[in-house]
This record gives C-alpha cells, sequence and structure tokens, in this order.
C-alpha cells in the first residue's frame, strides 16, 4: 500500500482537528509537521512528529503520529526505525491495516518475507475483504514455489471484486508466468485506461509484455513515458536494456544492464542478458 505525502498532509491534519482544544503546543508542532511534508522536508518533519510526542507522550493520537513518522523514515531510507515506529503504532491505532500494510512492504522491502507473511496473514484475519492483503500474499507464495496458495488468494480477491485493480494484476502475473504476454498486455493496458494518475509500473510491465511480443516500439514508447520517475529503478534499466538489444544496440544494452545490476537487479537474471549481449 503506498502512502504518498498528500496522504500524510491529510493524516496529519485530520488529527490536528481533534487535537485543539488539547495542547496548543502538541498541535503546533503536528501543524509544522505537515507544512514540512508539504515542502518536502522530510528531515525536519519527522523532527517534528518526534517533538510533539515528547510534549505529550500519553496523547491517544501518537500512534497516527507514529505511523506518519515511519512513513517519513522509510522515505527518508532509515528502514530500521521505521520498523520501529511501525510496529510501536500499532496498537490502539484506529487505522491498524494501513499500519500493518505498511509494515509488511518495509519488511518485503529488507527482504525479510517470513515477517511479511505474518502481518499478511493478520491483515486476512482482521480484515478478510483486503483484496491488496490477498495479492501480496499471494505474491509471497509465489516468490516460495507455492502456485496452489497463491491462486487460492487471488482467486479469492476475484471473489470479492473482480474489478479491483489487485484482482486485475493477479492476473496479469499469472499470464506472464505462463508466458501468456499478450493476455498480459491486455490487462496493463485496461488498468492504464482505468486507473487515474495509472502507476509507472503499469507501463513497464506492459513494457516487458511488449518486448515478449516481438513489439519494440511500443515498448520503447511505455519506458519513455516513465523515464523521469523511474531514473532510479532498476527494473527501468533492466528493460530498456533488452529494448536496446531488440534494436541491435548492443552496447547500449549492455550499460543498462551492468546499471541494473549495480542498482540491486537479480544477478543471475542480468548475467544471461549480458551473455546475450556479448554475441
Amino acid at each position: 500500500m503506498k502512502i504518498n505525502n498528500t496522504l500524510i498532509v491529510a493524516l496529519l491534519l485530520a488529527i490536528s482537528v481533534q487535537i485543539k482544544a488539547q495542547s496548543p503546543n502538541y498541535l503546533e508542532w503536528v501543524e509544522r509537521s505537515a507544512t514540512h511534508i508539504d515542502n518536502n522536508n522530510l528531515d525536519s518533519a519527522a523532527i517534528s512528529l518526534q517533538k510533539a510526542m515528547r510534549l505529550d507522550p500519553a496523547n491517544e493520537n501518537n500512534s497516527v503520529l507514529l505511523l506518519n513518522l515511519g512513513i517519513i523514515q522509510r522515505q527518508l531510507r532509515n528502514y530500521d526505525d521505521a520498523y520501529i515506529s511501525f510496529t510501536a503504532s500499532l496498537p490502539n491505532n484506529p487505522i491498524p491495516d494501513i499500519v500493518l500494510h505498511n509494515r509488511a512492504s518495509l519488511l518485503m522491502e529488507l527482504g525479510r518475507f517470513d515477517e511479511a507473511m505474518e502481518d499478511y496473514n493478520l491483515l486476512i484475519t482482521d480484515f478478510p475483504d483486503d483484496i491488496e492483503a490477498y495479492y501480496r500474499r499471494g505474491v509471497l507464495f509465489l516468490e516460495e514455489n507455492n502456485r496452489v496458495k497463491a491462486e487460492a488468494d487471488f482467486k479469492k480477491s476475484e471473489e470479492i471484486d473482480p474489478n479491483n485493480m489487485y484482482t486485475k494484476l493477479s492476473k496479469a502475473l499469472l499470464f506472464k508466468l505462463d508466458n501468456k504476454w499478450e493476455l498480459a498486455e491486455m490487462v496493463y493496458t485496461d488498468l492504464i485506461n482505468s486507473e487515474p494518475n495509472s502507476d509507472p509500473s503499469f507501463y513497464m510491465n506492459r513494457a516487458e509484455c511488449y518486448i515478449n511480443n516481438g513489439k519494440t516500439l511500443l515498448a520503447s514508447a511505455d519506458l519513455r513515458s516513465v523515464e523521469l520517475s523511474q531514473s532510479g529503478n532498476p527494473y527501468y534499466y533492466f528493460l530498456r536494456g533488452r529494448v536496446r538489444l531488440d534494436q541491435f544496440d548492443k552496447k547500449a544494452a549492455k550499460t543498462d544492464f551492468e546499471k541494473a545490476k549495480s542498482m540491486g537487479y537479480d544477478e543471475s537474471i542480468v548475467h544471461e542478458w549480458l551473455k546475450k549481449a556479448d554475441k
């Protein structure tokens, strides 16, 4: 579950309305944090939240402040601190599903898959209609090579809402695993056309489908459309390397593959494509 700065500010302002009668200093630091977030001054936002909680450590709103603090710390790449904040935020939090989604996503990023699985299990137990949780747990099952359980989770999401974004992503993922690239391409096109402000990952996944369908020009167009936002994503460079290889620009392809590897993309996969670029 992605929580952007706009939503963080909304959460902070929402609780600031509730606490206006409680503590002017506490409120001041909360509102100051929201302003810092709006201006993308995340270090200052984190300090403001910490000062608010130190002023009133028993305030019932601190669980929401800790959630916001964890989100900010994660964006600052202070992953251990973010995990501590999410965990401390969970008891008595009015939005525990958002806390669990954020902690599980962080654990996935850290490679702590067993712990992430525990959080998704909790989500599904407490929120049995949480389609995103079924999708995320299904992806984890696939990481464990347990397709039977993954498909069971994907089927459950379809039963809840066949038109949900995560239900569609589940279908596309299975199509890709079965090398049904054209069917997967159709799903991503549907998502791009139906979702406002489509996630850049939709374009990159569709580019992968185009590449595997021999539609190199269309793949290149999709990658160009998300280039600015994906400059820090190794998957982007891996896909662009494949496009350049299809365009017989082996030197540029190798540069992109090496870039993807240096940024953390699966080395075994990259090495296979580097071999192809060397032929």
